[in-house]
């Protein structure tokens, strides 16, 4: 910079190089004034035409460099005019040598943390006057404007101290801690939600003012109690800006989540309580109930099947469903004593409660079955019961038939005999003895009792039939069992009496004395000596001995009785006489006293013959004309009832005569 400057322009001949006819040629000179056109200033160029610089501290330059030569130094001094968005050195100098090289001024962007979008800042490019070439004293200032961008971005930042947050259903924490990453002009609140606060819950909501963004503040998860049996859950926790209540540089800040892991303290399976310790029945049908509890909630139903190892001792009902919403609520399971009938004494079985894996919560597959002792009591007493079907037992002598039953009361282990005993055979009698099976046990078998004939006269018999079991042959348990008895009424058919029996059907005799018989026996068997009189209502036809003594000895034996005909020389054809039977009353068992006599009718064939008969006496009659006699003599020869005259005529009476008639009568025939 030196205003306008005189120079001299020499013209001269290069001798050297020049023809040598020039060479003394002289030098001429030509003035030139050469008007300066320096100015003192500087030169800022921009590279791309702009500075920009970011907050993460990158640069960006320029670079400055003098519009003429100093004389002497020139210091140029840059400030910022917003130092928290860019900063710059603090002075470059040009030396006279130096003017023309351009200097690069670097730009630094400064981090402020506020979001504040991209700033504009300006450089001021400054000549320090007091310590620079004063031509360029009144060099005006240079700016240089600087786009700082902004590179803080509203958001949070969010830590989980271990990696991961994890917490369980007994209540225990973990904790992540949410940061702003950049300052807020205005609070911040952000809102922190569990999307299943039945896993796990959190303290809500954080707010962030600018004085302390950059301080993180700590979310407690805390693991949450639920019953389900889920395994372990992972829920979400999300943050997000509460718009409404916040800088509305983070409105548009998105959410961010956490996952947790919820560890499941809920194990699937169930509680069986007995109320009173155990589970007693008895045989009668008594119950008694246990109750069945899920220990945590399904997610789906869980069927539990209840079963009886012996059906024949207690029986239950079953199955229980429990459902998501009734889980909790304890089950009755009612047992039910069985009458199985067999004398066994108390019994122990086992209920069997057990996880239907097929329809129940997968969870609840695994769960092992559980088992209730029920005691049941025997009620069967060992016995057997006599049934009189028409309420008494009643047979008579002619053999007539009653019966009973006897069936067990309880079912045997092993055969029981029970034996059948007659006080009396002789009145009655019926099988000996009835074997019950454990198969057979309850099916009632029957006593046929068959009346005895006894013939004695005893009137109705009550005789004593014993059923007892034969303990040396029968299940133990039936050892101690009483005796019954059943009465047995004989109807007797013993009647006192006797039987006559002619053995061709009628008895018949004739006058010359030939005999028929007939027999004689008791009816029934006497308690004394029984004397039969007989007697002939016409002992002119017919003869009888007088009396025949029945024995209880010999009462059944038949006696014979003879009857003998009597001639009585009358002819009055075939006559009926009558034999009369009675009992001697007065020697006789008085059973027999009022006896009816019987009879038996007697024909005797009558041989007396209508006639008479002639005896010559000296075998032939003669007699001689001198009037001598001879005789001979005539007689009837049977009775007549009345008068039987004779005529007697001779065929020649001049040769002989005789008496006429001669008359018979009933008294000399």
């Amino acid at each position: 910079i030196d205003g306008t400057i005189t120079s001299t322009i020499t013209v001269a001949v290069d001798d050297a190089n020049s023809d040598n006819d020039f060479d003394a040629v002289a030098n001429q000179t030509v003035s030139v004034d050469t008007t300066d056109d320096d100015v003192a200033g500087f030169t800022v160029d921009e590279f791309e035409g702009s500075t920009e610089v970011d907050e993460s501290g990158t640069t960006d330059t320029f670079t400055i460099v003098l519009d003429a030569q100093p004389s002497d130094n020139v210091v140029i001094a840059m400030s910022s005019s917003d130092t928290g968005e860019a900063t710059i050195s603090g002075t470059i100098s040009f030396t006279p040598a130096n003017w023309d090289t351009p200097q690069t001024v670097t730009v630094t962007g400064a981090d402020e943390d506020i979001i504040d979008g991209d700033q504009n800042s300006t450089i001021t490019i400054t000549i320090v006057d007091s310590i620079s070439d004063s031509d360029f004293s009144n060099v005006a200032d240079q700016t240089v404007s600087v786009v700082t961008t902004d590179d803080d971005v509203a958001g949070f930042t969010i830590e989980e101290t271990e990696g991961s947050t994890e917490v369980d259903e007994s209540g225990t924490t973990d904790i992540f801690t949410v940061v702003l990453d950049a300052q807020p002009t205005s609070d911040v609140v952000l809102t922190i939600t569990s999307d299943d606060t039945g896993e796990a819950t959190v303290n809500s909501p954080l707010t962030f003012t600018p004085a302390n963004w950059d301080t993180a503040q700590t979310v407690t998860v805390t693991g949450a109690d639920e019953d389900i049996v889920d395994g372990t859950i992972t829920s979400t926790i999300t943050v997000a800006v509460d718009d409404a209540n916040s800088d509305d540089d983070f409105d548009a800040v998105a959410d961010q989540t956490v996952s947790v892991s919820t560890t499941d303290d809920d194990v699937a399976g169930f509680t069986v309580d007995e109320l009173d310790g155990s589970t007693e029945v008895t045989e009668a049908g008594s119950t008694d109930t246990f109750t069945v509890v899920l220990d945590a909630q399904p997610t789906s139903d869980v069927v539990l099947t209840v079963t009886s190892s012996d059906t024949g001792e207690a029986t239950v009902n079953s199955p229980l469903t429990f459902t998501p919403a009734n889980w909790d609520t304890a089950q009755t399971v009612t047992v039910t004593g069985a009458d199985d009938s067999i004398i066994d004494g108390i019994i122990t079985s086992t209920i069997t409660i057990a996880v239907v894996d097929i329809t129940s919560d997968d969870n609840f597959d695994a769960v092992a079955d559980q088992t209730v002792s029920v005691s049941t009591t025997d009620d069967d007493v060992a016995g057997f019961t006599v049934d009189e079907l028409d309420g008494s037992i009643e047979v008579d002598e002619s053999g007539t038939t009653d019966t009973f039953t006897v069936v067990l009361d309880a079912e045997p282990n092993s055969d029981v005999i029970v034996t059948v005993n007659l006080s009396d055979a002789g009145e009655a009698s019926g099988n000996s003895s009835l074997t019950f099976t454990s198969a057979n046990w309850d099916t009632p078998q029957t006593v046929t009792v068959t009346g005895v004939d006894d013939s004695v006269i005893d009137g109705t018999i009550t005789s004593t039939i014993t059923v007892a079991v034969d303990d040396a042959n029968s299940d133990n348990d039936f050892d101690a069992v009483a005796n019954q008895t059943v009465s047995v009424d004989t109807t007797d058919d013993d009647v006192a009496g006797f039987t006559v029996d002619e053995f061709e059907g009628s008895t018949e005799v004739d006058e010359s004395g030939t005999t028929d018989t007939f027999t004689i026996v008791l009816d029934a068997q006497p308690s004394d000596n029984v004397v039969i009189a007989m007697s002939s209502s016409d002992t002119g036809e017919a003869t009888i001995s007088g009396t025949i003594s029945f024995t209880p000895a010999n009462w059944d034996t038949p006696q014979t009785v003879t009857v003998t005909g009597a001639d009585e020389d009358i002819i009055d054809g075939d006559q009926n006489s009558t034999i009369t039977i009675t009992i001697v009353d007065s020697i006789s068992d008085s059973d027999f006293s009022n006896v009816a006599d019987q009879t038996v009718s007697v024909v005797t064939t009558d041989d007396d013959v209508a006639g008479f008969t002639i005896e010559e006496t000296e075998g032939s009659t003669e007699v001689d004309e001198s009037g001598t006699t001879d005789i001979f003599t005539v007689v009837l020869d049977a009775q007549p009832t009345s008068d039987v005259v004779l005529t007697i005529t001779s065929d020649d009476t001049g040769e002989a005569t005789v008496n006429s008639p001669l008359t018979f009568t009933p008294a000399n025939w």
